[in-house]
């Protein structure tokens, strides 16, 4: 069984050595990617209103890592990122379910109406992850990442939380929801 609980201090050291391994952060944003990242910094993430982290744990071992970032709640929308920071537990779907997990939060208690991530276009296996949790194509920036020293594209999916009522508009239902501690 996969769960989700509040990222707390105990589990920020944890954390920041999944965040400093090069074969994780390659896939993140750049500001992850350019340093060792500390149990002080994933504290101020935490702190910071504009983001909701979560420990994923599998069977009751820590797995990885889900959250929302620039949460905006005028406009009800946010980044959803994820990591899987124990690399034996892929292909066993435990940050599908997280990522399901997270948008009963997103779109129940922080009634979010879309929200959206993205992937590095070589990155097969996030983008099994966002398809198979229900987000769509939303669209593409060209040469808008680094990696290895080649510039890629990044691919950008979003969900929304119902049916909207425009005609041709990305149409999603809102997803079920894992259990969450």
């Amino acid at each position: 069984m996969t769960t989700l609980s509040p990222l707390s201090p105990e589990h920020f050291e944890l954390v920041a050595r999944w965040l400093s391994n090069p074969a994780i952060h390659r896939w993140l944003s750049g500001e992850w990617r350019r340093n060792e990242t500390s149990a002080a910094i994933i504290g101020i993430a935490v702190r910071n209103k504009k983001n909701r982290l979560f420990l994923v744990s599998h069977l009751g071992i820590p797995s990885g890592i889900v959250g929302l970032s620039d949460i905006e709640p005028l406009d009800r929308t946010a980044m959803l990122w994820y990591l899987l920071g124990e690399s034996q537990l892929a292909g066993k779907g435990i940050i599908s379910d997280a990522v399901s997990s997270l948008l009963g939060i997103a779109f129940g208690e922080l009634a979010l109406k879309s929200v959206y991530a993205w992937a590095m276009e070589s990155n097969a296996a996030s983008v099994r992850v966002l398809t198979k949790s229900g987000f769509a194509p939303a669209g593409r920036i060209r040469h808008s990442a680094n990696l290895d020293g080649a510039q890629i594209d990044r691919l950008y999916f979003d969900i929304i939380s119902s049916k909207p009522t425009t005609e041709g508009a990305n149409q999603s239902s809102q997803p079920s929801v894992a259990k969450v501690m």
